[in-house]
């Protein structure tokens, strides 16, 4: 009976033991950060594409964009961020529309913060535009990108980088839609064609050609490369 006794004690201490040690919080695994995934989808004028409209995710005013959103075909974009998003702004050059952090919906259960569906078909309009190799020059694949005022340079006066997704891949004589705010003003496109024959990081060495400034109304139907 003695022995019984004393084994139950012992299965008793071991269980409490054990118990204490699961619940320790040296033996909690920290969660992992809350991701956000931030939704929505712009209605843009008839057509195929983003067209050079933009969006831009920050997660603060004294910083440049966490993320730049990718559209689809129908204008729906999804991006999954590890920071607070502070606002979204869309862009056509100009802003165009803008939300701010106070106006973001909150995130569901899943992270997710949809804004619904932005309508800028009323304030923007679409311009088809050709680049055009200079006369004896072989047509060619470019990069270009539009920009409202002259586009910006680095802290040592270097021009800005075409490399990234958000600068499409356009073949020379063939015309490509844009879509322009309907009163802008100091349009300017900058067009790169890539270093050699090569892709990849040698767009980054391509020489550029700049182009404009244009008003709205005056955009050019093609842009002759020298």
């Amino acid at each position: 009976m003695k022995l019984l006794t004393a084994i139950l004690v012992v299965a008793i201490v071991t269980s409490t033991a054990l118990v204490a040690c699961s619940g320790s919080p040296e033996r909690v695994r920290p969660a992992a950060p809350f991701a956000r995934t931030l939704v929505g989808q712009l209605l843009l004028p008839s057509g195929t594409g983003n067209r050079g409209v933009e969006v831009l995710i920050r997660a603060s005013e004294s910083a440049g964009p966490v993320a730049w959103a990718v559209l689809d075909e129908r204008g729906r974009f999804d991006v999954t961020l590890r920071e607070v998003p502070s606002s979204l702004t869309v862009t056509a050059g100009p802003d165009v529309h803008r939300i701010d952090a106070a106006d973001l919906p909150d995130a569901d259960r899943v992270g997710r913060i949809d804004v619904g569906v932005i309508d800028l078909r009323d304030r923007l309009k679409e311009h088809r535009l050709v680049v055009r190799a200079a006369d004896g020059e072989a047509p060619a694949v470019v990069r270009a990108g539009m920009f409202f005022g002259p586009p910006p340079v680095g802290p040592s006066g270097e021009p800005v980088s075409l490399g990234s997704r958000q600068f499409p891949e356009l073949a020379s004589e063939r015309d490509v839609a844009w879509l322009l705010p309907h009163d802008a003003r100091a349009i300017y496109f900058l067009v790169e064609r890539p270093s050699g024959a090569g892709r990849g990081r040698q767009w980054r060495s391509g020489r550029q050609q700049l182009f404009g400034p244009f008003t709205s109304a005056d955009v050019p139907a093609e842009l002759v490369l020298d």
